[in-house]
């Protein structure tokens, strides 16, 4: 059986997959869903308050299953935000 060279980073993603909570795992299926998304997004696309989106991205981000994508700003606000994208 050939060998697969898999970046270590990679592995523990993957394998941090099979440890998350319901919530958690809603945020990271928009995420991916939307391609990038800042927390308000991802918030307006689940149905739910951004206090319930933030603290999960957070725990993603811990956990190597999202990363900064860029900074840009949020035109309802005029704000600038980080997006985010899945690893």
């Amino acid at each position: 059986m050939p060998q697969t060279n898999v970046q270590q980073t990679s592995a523990v993603a993957y394998a941090s997959l099979e440890d998350l909570g319901e919530r958690q795992a809603a945020v990271r299926n928009a995420i991916s869903s939307l391609g990038a998304a800042c927390n308000q997004k991802i918030a307006d696309y689940l149905g739910v308050p951004v206090n319930q989106v933030t603290g999960r991205v957070f725990e993603l981000r811990d956990k190597g299953l999202v990363r900064e994508a860029y900074k840009a700003v949020w035109l309802p606000t005029g704000r600038n935000v980080i997006w985010w994208e899945t690893v």
